[in-house]
C-alpha cells in the first residue's frame, strides 16, 4: 500500500511525492491523516520567509492510529489505543534531558533543533508531515487520544493553535479580572479570547476584518477595537487607553506577526504589564524599537514558539469542556483536498480565508 506526502522545495512552489507504507517500529504509531490546517507558518513557508532549501509543512493534525508499533498500548497519557482510534499527535520532540527540559519548561528544549536534521521526502521513513495521507509518529512523540465530543475541525487546531495559546497565555500568568489584549483574530488570537474568558479575564481585540471581528466578539471579546477606524499606532494606543481607564493593558499577546504589531505591543502594555510575542517568526522581518521603552515602563516580553508537550491534552480537554459555547465550527472556514494544497495556501496568504484545511 502506498502513500502521499507534499513538500515546498522552494517558495510558492509544492509537490507530491509517493512511497510504500513503513514498516513500524517498536514504541512508533502509523497515523491515517483525518484532517491538516493551513497555519501561519505555512504561510510563512510558502512565502519562502523561512526553510528557504525546502521544508515539508504541516503540524496541525488530527488522525486515526493505522498501526500501532510493538510495545504500543496507550497514549502517552495512559488511555487505551487501538486501531482506528482518533489521536492528535505533538508535531515535534522534546529530550526530557536538558536543563530546560527539567526546569519545566520543555518548550525550549535545548535539542528540538539540533538533534534533528532537515527532512526531505526521501527520509525514511517519508511520512515526516500530515501533508499528506499518512503521519509517522516516533518513539517518544507525544499522542493523545481525542475525546469523543471534540469533532475533527476542532481537535486539528489543538495540535498548534489552541496548545500554543495556552501555554503562552501560562507563561504571561494572565489572571483572573485582568485586561488581555489580543492583536490578530485569526486561529490564534480566537483560542486565546476563549482560554482568557474561561479564567475570567477581559479581552480586548485588535484586527481590521469584519469577518474576523465578528468570530472575536463570538469567541469572547468584550472589546474591539477595528483597524480601519483607528488606522494609526498611536490612534489604537489611545483607544485602549480610553478602554483601561488611562492605564493600559495587562497582558498584550502579538499573534498578527508583523514586526511593528510588536512595537505597538510595547507601546500599549500598562506599565509593569506583560507582552506575549508568539506571531513573528520570519528572520528576516526586522523593527528598530528603543530599549528605553521597555526600561522605564519596567514590562516583561516572554516569546513563545512552542509548548510543553502535554498542553496538547491540556487543549483537547479545554475543547471537550467547551465545544458548545463558542462556534468552533468556524474557525476553519475552507477545505480542500490535499491535490489543491498550494491554492489553499495561497488564498491563506492572500487573507481571502480566516483558516484552511486540507484532506487526503
Amino acid at each position: 500500500m502506498k502513500g502521499k506526502i507534499a513538500y515546498i522545495p522552494q517558495a510558492r512552489t509544492l509537490e507530491f511525492h509517493e512511497f510504500d507504507l513503513p514498516e513500524v517500529e517498536p514504541g512508533a504509531i502509523l497515523a491515517d491523516v483525518s484532517r491538516t490546517n493551513i497555519c501561519g507558518s505555512e504561510v510563512h513557508m510558502w512565502r519562502g520567509e523561512f526553510g528557504k532549501r525546502g521544508v515539508m509543512p504541516g503540524h496541525e493534525m488530527v488522525g486515526r492510529v493505522h498501526t500501532l508499533g510493538k510495545g504500543v498500548t496507550t497514549d502517552t497519557a495512559g488511555q487505551p489505543l487501538k486501531e482506528g482510534d482518533r489521536i492528535a499527535p505533538v508535531y515535534y520532540r522534546t529530550c526530557g534531558l536538558c536543563a530546560n527540559c527539567r526546569d519545566g519548561n520543555a518548550a525550549a528544549c535545548l535539542t528540538m533543533g539540533i538533534r534533528e536534521k532537515r527532512l526531505v521526502p526521501q527520509d525514511a521513513p517519508h511520512f515526516h508531515t500530515p501533508f499528506g495521507t499518512h503521519y509517522y509518529i516516533q518513539p517518544g512523540q507525544h499522542v493523545y487520544k481525542v475525546p469523543e465530543n471534540v469533532p475533527d475541525y476542532a481537535a486539528s487546531s489543538a495540535n498548534c493553535a489552541l496548545s500554543q495559546v495556552f501555554f503562552g497565555l501560562d507563561r504571561g500568568n494572565l489572571r483572573y479580572d485582568e485586561t488581555l489584549v489580543v492583536q490578530g483574530a485569526g486561529g490564534l488570537g480566537l483560542h486565546a479570547m476563549a482560554v482568557a474568558k474561561a479564567r475570567g479575564a477581559r479581552v480586548i481585540a485588535i484586527d481590521g476584518v469584519d469577518l474576523r471581528l465578528q468570530r472575536a466578539k463570538a469567541f469572547g471579546a468584550d472589546e474591539l477595537v477595528d483597524m480601519r477606524e483607528y488606522s494609526t499606532a498611536d490612534a489604537r494606543v489611545r483607544r485602549i487607553r480610553e478602554l483601561t481607564k488611562g492605564v493600559g493593558p495587562d497582558v498584550v499577546l502579538e499573534v498578527a506577526g508583523i514586526p511593528d504589531a510588536f512595537l505597538e505591543a510595547i507601546n500599549i502594555v500598562r506599565n509593569g504589564g506583560r507582552v506575549l510575542e508568539l506571531g513573528n517568526i520570519s528572520p528576516g522581518l526586522t523593527v528598530a524599537i528603543p530599549p528605553s521603552f521597555i526600561t522605564f515602563k519596567s514590562i516583561s516580553i516572554i516569546g513563545v514558539a512552542t509548548y510543553n508537550p502535554h498542553y496538547l491534552l491540556k487543549s483537547l480537554n479545554f475543547l471537550s469542556e467547551h465545544i458548545d459555547k463558542y462556534p468552533y465550527h468556524e474557525l476553519v472556514d475552507a477545505v480542500f483536498p490535499l491535490e489543491r494544497a498550494a491554492e489553499a495556501m495561497d488564498k491563506s496568504d492572500r487573507k481571502e480565508i480566516t483558516r484552511a484545511a486540507v484532506e487526503p
